[in-house]
């Protein structure tokens, strides 16, 4: 057991903590330009916006439903509406296959 461990710390000692670091510090980049990148786009952005936009149209046919709903449950109630609006839709492209 502790003869594997000195061959993990031989090995660990053998590595080039510049290098490492480097290429580190370059996954991150990568990383944090995809996800800029993501949150960023025009999709991402249109499709948030899609989903505020459905939100309301929710909201205001439950306040028709409902004229005298208070604050809270008009709140949960969009809040569930909206969770099997987006369950359905997940439902449904289940069946889609992806390439």
């Amino acid at each position: 057991m502790f003869n594997n461990l000195k061959k993990s710390i031989k090995a660990i000692n053998k590595l080039n903590p510049k290098a490492l670091l480097t290429s580190f510090i370059q996954s991150q980049q990568v990383n944090r330009r995809d996800y800029t990148e993501l949150l960023t786009s025009d999709t991402e952005l249109k499709s948030i916006a899609d989903n505020r936009r459905l939100e309301a149209m929710v909201g205001e046919e439950i306040k028709a439903i409902f004229p005298e709903i208070t604050d809270k449950s008009f709140e949960l109630l969009v809040d569930a509406t909206m969770h099997l609006i987006r369950k359905k839709q997940l439902q449904a492209t289940d069946d889609i296959c992806f390439k």
